[in-house]
């Protein structure tokens, strides 16, 4: 039976709390250098035997901002990978 190097790119959500900014945008761009998008996955142990690595793979699908206080989400925004309003 043949065997096969499967790359795959899951999506997760990361969810930052409290980021003080000027606007939604800037929130995102906050966002990312508090996580460390590229550091998310490393010194983890991998899962199986098989699994050769794990990394960030330097995209994102979108980005939902909600505004703190705003319980019915009124001023919540959907953003694509380059921030630009869904």
């Amino acid at each position: 039976m043949p065997k096969y190097h499967v790359h795959l790119y899951p999506i997760i959500r990361v969810t930052v709390r409290n980021v003080e900014a000027e606007d939604q945008v800037a929130a995102i761009k906050k966002a990312e250098e508090l996580v460390g998008m590229g550091q998310l996955f490393a010194g983890l142990p991998m899962p199986h035997r098989d699994v050769d690595s794990m990394e960030y793979a330097d995209e994102l699908s979108g980005v939902l901002v909600d505004e703190d206080g705003d319980t019915e989400h009124q001023k919540s925004t959907w953003y694509d990978s380059e921030y630009g309003p869904m």
